[in-house]
């Protein structure tokens, strides 16, 4: 049975794999559909192309979208969007260097907190262009003053805590609204996993195309009351481990998570692959 990948990290951002690397693995897993999904780049699908060609792969572009706003640092995934449109580009780069912006500030903010840590340190745990707070938090184990990147974030990172800084403002409508204005279907990523509520009914009016029912990180009431939203409001499915590497904060396996074969189908019979 084919097996499809829609929310994977690589390198391009916080993941740990190149996307040579995550393709080879996920041909052997026998994933024949894959999106990359990197925070706010695309790189890993321009790179990849051709090597998923060559193993069987039907790579589709793929985003995931960080927001903030009235409702709260949600995600947003895009799919079949035209990765080479210019307000897609624009937005890349805008945010590569927002996301600089904000870890120098992040930085100094630690360093006045007595946390002797550089902004150089942090590129060094940043391979791509693509600076996200999982890298200040590596950094910080570096230097000792941690034992693990996840206790680092949520004590100096997460908002509320004495290093976190606000974002500039990009909020779920204008990342619904550019996924869309760029030709592509915009999802709402990992609804059961956030910490915070949000209005369902804001999401919805935005044009929301679907909801991530399966996601590693989501309970089987969380995948029920998802899968009943979809279907109430006829919104397409989606799924997706959300792997960030064997090593990760997210070291879940590559294709580890399969929607039910009705969203299986709608997904492969799009990229011509029978389930």
């Amino acid at each position: 049975m084919s097996l499809m990948e829609l929310h994977i990290h690589s390198t391009f951002s916080d993941g740990e794999q190149t996307p040579e690397e995550i393709l080879q693995a996920a041909q052997l897993k026998g994933v024949r559909l894959l999106a990359f999904t990197d925070h706010d780049e695309i790189g890993a699908y321009h790179q990849a192309r051709e090597l998923a060609m060559e193993l069987g792969i039907h790579l589709i572009p793929g985003i995931e979208l960080n927001t903030d706003g009235v409702d709260g640092e949600l995600h947003i995934l895009g799919y079949f969007f035209d990765p080479d449109h210019p307000q897609m580009v624009r937005h890349i780069e805008w945010r590569k260097e927002e996301r600089k912006m904000w870890a120098e500030e992040i930085t100094r903010k630690l360093q006045m907190l007595n946390y002797n840590v550089t902004f150089t340190d942090v590129l060094k745990k940043a391979p791509g262009d693509i600076i996200v707070r999982t890298h200040i938090a590596q950094a910080l184990v570096e230097k000792g003053y941690f034992h693990s990147a996840q206790d680092a974030y949520h004590n100096l990172l997460v908002k509320g805590k004495p290093a976190f800084v606000n974002r500039e403002a990009f909020s779920a409508q204008d990342a619904v609204f550019l996924i869309h204005a760029c030709g592509g279907k915009a999802f709402l990523a990992h609804p059961g996993a956030y910490s915070f509520s949000f209005d369902e009914r804001a999401i919805l009016a935005y044009g929301i195309d679907g909801i991530e029912v399966y996601h590693s990180k989501h309970s089987e009431n969380d995948v029920c009351y998802w899968m009943e939203f979809s279907e109430k409001h006829r919104l397409l499915k989606s799924g997706g481990s959300d792997s960030h590497g064997p090593k990760s904060r997210n070291p879940f396996p590559i294709g580890s998570i399969q929607p039910d074969d009705e969203t299986k189908e709608h997904w492969l019979e799009r990229v011509g692959v029978s389930l």
